[in-house]
């Protein structure tokens, strides 16, 4: 009997050592597998709350509101995009923008991994396309970087290395990298040796890189650290990475370039023409 249970406590144990030596792997498969899972919970929990507003706290005023700041928020992104595309124009029209279609309001589902708080998985995945990187905006600050993989869309927070995005630094627009730190930093690195930033100057994403739209506040720089080539900004983000609710992405923040040169070309066709 005694032999038995030592048996049975020597295989709990290797069983339990087993488990730890694959403990990434196992979160990694767990999180992906329990993923509609979680998001139908989420989907319920959100449904129970609504319908708690709705009947116990004057539901309908609560509604219309709660439509109406995300209508508005969806507005304020999109104009920015529209200023975006105004300032590409030259001496041809183009056609109306899109209205609100451009703009996704996204909700985390859960964290990636247990002991990771710089990585979410987020809703509305079905709506993105692949091979395409876009940016997160949270409450008017860029928060971080969404990336589709394997038919799920992962967020990657500020606070990751992997974040990484394009910006301008101060009055002058100092452009560099923004690359992730933790939750509170981030550092800008390529930053031209010649140039003035300085401690307190403004960060602002450059829109250059098609993941971001121009002029979103990203933080203010701390530190100036100088390197054999090029200087490093130390960045205080403004974003609330620790707490990821909900995100707005933009899924295209610039004409494609080819339609833009394509109606160029035919305009100077038609003018060509016109001479002779």
């Amino acid at each position: 009997m005694k032999t038995s249970r030592l048996v049975i406590f020597v295989l709990f144990i290797l069983f339990g050592i087993f488990l730890l030596r694959q403990e990434e792997t196992f979160q990694d498969k767990f999180a992906i597998i329990s993923l509609p899972i979680k998001e139908y919970y989420l989907e319920i929990t959100n449904s129970i709350k609504d319908s708690t507003d709705k009947y116990l706290k004057q539901a309908e005023s609560i509604k219309e509101l709660k439509k109406e700041n995300i209508l508005l928020r969806k507005y304020l992104y999109q104009q920015k995009i529209n200023i975006v595309k105004l300032n590409q124009l030259t001496q041809f029209n183009e056609k109306k923008f899109n209205n609100y279609n451009n703009i996704l309001r996204v909700q985390t589902i859960s964290y990636k991994k247990l002991n990771d708080f710089s990585q979410v998985y987020l809703t509305k995945s079905n709506e993105l396309g692949k091979d395409k990187i876009y940016g997160l905006i949270q409450k008017n600050v860029a928060a971080g970087i969404a990336i589709k993989e394997n038919g799920t869309l992962k967020g990657i927070l500020l606070s990751n290395p992997i974040c990484q995005f394009s910006t301008f630094i101060g009055k002058d627009k100092t452009p560099g990298i923004a690359k992730g730190i933790d939750a509170e930093n981030l550092e800008v690195n390529f930053i031209p040796k010649w140039s003035t930033v300085k401690v307190g100057d403004k960060v602002l994403t450059s829109g250059m890189d098609n993941i971001f739209l121009p002029n979103i506040p990203v933080g203010e720089v701390t530190n100036i650290i100088t390197k054999s080539t090029y200087k490093t900004a130390i960045v205080k983000t403004y974003a609330d990475v620790l707490h990821p609710n909900f995100f707005y992405l933009v899924k295209e923040v610039l004409q494609q370039q080819s339609d833009t040169n394509s109606s160029q070309i035919e305009q100077d066709n038609n003018s060509t023409k016109e001479k002779k």
